[in-house]
């Protein structure tokens, strides 16, 4: 039988050889900030988006990776809401007539 601190000491021996990535670390410090600027800019109108661009482009690297890993991770969700919001829009014209995105 294995005792719980051999497979303790085991584990953070394995942590300590592996290195987190620098996608892993931006999103580890700025995961919920990333996670909000991609969906303020998915319902942002055009200005606002222009808006969120030039802030992504004056934040920091490893912000820019953090939103670049999420956007690719949230890619389907993203994807698939836009489909939704298209078959809303298009079943209610009238409601949306000013709101084109």
């Amino acid at each position: 039988m294995t005792d719980i601190n051999e497979i303790l000491s085991r584990a953070v021996a394995a942590a300590e050889k592996t290195q987190p990535g620098a996608d892993v670390q931006a999103l580890v410090k700025h995961g919920a900030e990333a996670r909000a600027h991609v969906w303020d800019r998915h319902f942002a109108s055009t200005s606002e988006r222009e808006c969120l661009a030039e802030k992504l482009a004056a934040a920091s690297p490893e912000f820019q990776a953090a939103v670049a890993a999420t956007e690719n991770a949230l890619a389907d969700e993203l994807a698939e809401d836009n489909l939704r919001r298209a078959r809303v829009r298009a079943a209610n014209p009238t409601h949306f007539m000013g709101n084109l995105i």
